[in-house]
């Protein structure tokens, strides 16, 4: 007796056969082409003339009650007059991304590989783990045909590493990823590769001058490339410094000072100790969030020490500026920081180079107090591309990692461009 979701689903085709193997757990469903069925060319849709060749197919099916189903069939092949060439049979039901799999076992594979490792995705269905890889790297290229980003508004863009050694050829650039984030919908819309102005032109040329004219604010960091892009593109868009990344250089101006500070002053003495090794991150703490013991030793340290103090008030300063009710009383504590900074010269040299390099981009900082926007969504999404990177132990093909992200992070996925079978 023939299921009779079997027949539907070859409606097409008449069944010659169905065969069950109890001990090998295997079904086998033969079948026929049935008089009416159409016979075009699988490339261009033509009707093909007469057959002259054909070779059996076995394609692997879902499997039933736990039973591998294979359906058998003869393909044949005709002349196209539009391609001027021999042609096999278009036959509705045989997966786009692999010949040996039909359309719906196809599309349960590449949907098991959204949510799962491919190692993981191979134990399930006992696949080979480079077929399945293969078939869900064809599968997101051919998602990727069909894919139009959403029209943003608001920005987010940053790089991510996606590999650590470079090819021949290629620069330190080339060893990122540009990731660019919907801040509305919270998604990845495009990644690009490399690192640079090239690597966001790309995003921008893709999408058009229609809707780069609506994006209105873009988050970055202070890497130049990303800057003259959106310039150069976007023309209503205000481009905002992000303040994490700000006060993450900050951080590592306060942590060489705090070095300078050490050699220059604690030289082989136990207040040294106190400066140093875990220490350290003391320093670069809130003051706030210091525990009791914490505070205590900060106090003994720059009562004694008049650089160190004034290196704790720039400090606890500079973490509250993105604070200040606007751009202008921003800008006064700045210059405040500013000449603090000044009044000790070489010794805090670092933190000098960090002031020169903000005041120079201040036009940027304060669009922050126009629109509050930062890349802490893309600093999210980047700690879930390193996670995909360690689940995988690493990815060899750049291509198939940067479709991966848009699957994972964005909208390159089943979810949101079924593919129908």
């Amino acid at each position: 007796m023939i299921p009779q979701f079997i027949k539907q689903r070859f409606s097409e085709y008449e069944i010659l056969d169905f065969k069950q193997w109890i001990g090998q757990e295997k079904i086998e469903i033969i079948l026929t082409p049935k008089a009416s069925r159409p016979f075009c060319c699988h490339r261009c849709g033509t009707t093909l003339q007469a057959a002259r060749s054909k070779h059996l197919m076995q394609l692997e099916d879902l499997p039933i009650m736990n039973f591998k189903s294979v359906v058998k069939l003869w393909r044949f092949k005709g002349h196209c007059l539009s391609c001027n060439k021999q042609r096999s049979e278009a036959i509705s039901f045989v997966c786009p991304e692999s010949p040996h799999l039909t359309q719906e076992y196809g599309w349960w594979l590449g949907k098991l590989c959204e949510i799962a490792p491919i190692s993981n995705a191979a134990k399930i269905t006992g696949q080979q783990a480079l077929t399945l890889w293969r078939h869900d790297f064809n599968r997101m290229k051919r998602m990727l045909q069909f894919y139009k980003i959403p029209p943003p508004e608001f920005l987010s863009v940053d790089e991510v590493y996606a590999k650590k050694k470079k090819d021949p050829g290629e620069t330190r650039n080339d060893l990122f990823f540009t990731v660019i984030s919907d801040l509305k919908t919270r998604k990845v819309i495009y990644v690009t590769r490399g690192r640079s102005k090239q690597a966001l032109d790309e995003f921008y040329l893709l999408i058009g001058p229609q809707q780069c004219a609506q994006i209105k604010a873009v988050a970055m960091d202070q890497f130049d490339g990303f800057r003259m892009s959106t310039l150069e593109h976007c023309p209503n868009a205000t481009v905002v410094l992000d303040k994490f990344h700000l006060i993450q250089n900050f951080n590592e101006a306060v942590n060489d000072v705090r070095k300078n500070i050490n050699a220059s002053f604690y030289k082989n003495t136990d207040m040294k100790r106190l400066t140093r090794g875990a220490n350290k991150y003391i320093f670069l703490r809130k003051a706030s969030r210091r525990n009791k013991s914490e505070q205590q030793l900060i106090d003994q340290l720059i009562e004694i020490n008049e650089p160190l103090a004034q290196l704790e008030m720039i400090k606890e300063f500079m973490l509250e500026i993105f604070s200040e009710p606007d751009a202008d009383s921003a800008w006064q504590v700045f210059q405040t920081i500013g000449s603090w900074i000044m009044r000790f010269g070489e010794l805090f040299k670092p933190l000098i180079r960090w002031f020169t390099r903000l005041e120079y981009d201040w036009s940027l900082v304060k669009n922050y107090f126009k629109f509050t926007v930062s890349t802490a969504l893309s600093e999210g999404i980047n700690n879930v591309i390193k996670m995909l990177k360690r689940r995988a132990f690493g990815y060899r093909n750049m291509e198939y990692f940067r479709l991966k992200i848009m699957q994972k992070c964005g909208y390159l996925n089943s979810d949101h461009i079924p593919l129908n079978f």
